[in-house]
């Protein structure tokens, strides 16, 4: 679908169907960065998840399959409908820690949410615009594909499935922990 040629009824037909699901940060210190929208926005508690070899699965990163461990943080929070997630790069195989080293922390994505069904033909669609993949993977249930629109947007853009996860015990803390909210 050739956007431009959208008129602009079809452009807000068109996107009154969509969904942006996330806003994504990431940050060289999750706990500050946590901390901080605490303190000055009232955002939080946060759900912190470690995402590793263990913990995603068919993880590629420039179209590659990453086989050495890789571990990066996520802290996410909810404000009305839209997620925020703040990522820390710890090691290994990401898009995270070039984008750091590149722009420093901030904005780093937009999530749009896609159904499981319409992946296939959407990624098709970007492929079709010159705009590839930049890493993907699955997190039990949700899947991620980051596309390559930083060169032409200044941020990210990912598609996901974002399904209510049901995580088993133990994958997961929250920050801050129940004590400190008294």
């Amino acid at each position: 679908m050739d956007y431009a040629e959208m008129n602009n009824e079809a452009l807000r037909a068109f996107n009154q169907k969509r969904k942006i699901f996330q806003i994504a940060f990431v940050t060289h210190d999750l706990e500050r960065s946590m901390r901080h929208w605490i303190e000055i926005l009232g955002v939080g508690p946060w759900r912190v998840a470690a995402f590793t070899e263990q913990t995603v699965q068919n993880f590629h990163v420039g179209g590659v399959p990453v086989d050495e461990p890789f571990k990066f943080l996520i802290g996410i929070s909810w404000v009305g409908d839209m997620e925020i997630e703040i990522i820390q790069p710890v090691y290994g195989s990401n898009i995270y820690a070039a984008f750091l080293a590149e722009k420093g922390e901030g904005l780093h994505h937009i999530k749009e949410q896609i159904s499981t069904e319409a992946i296939s033909s959407v990624l098709q669609s970007y492929r079709d615009k010159q705009v590839p993949v930049t890493q993907s993977g699955y997190f039990f249930a949700d899947f991620h594909h980051y596309l390559d629109t930083g060169p032409r947007l200044d941020f990210v853009y990912e598609l996901g499935n974002c399904p209510d996860l049901d995580l088993p015990p133990g994958i997961f803390t929250v920050f801050p922990p129940e004590a400190e909210t008294a």
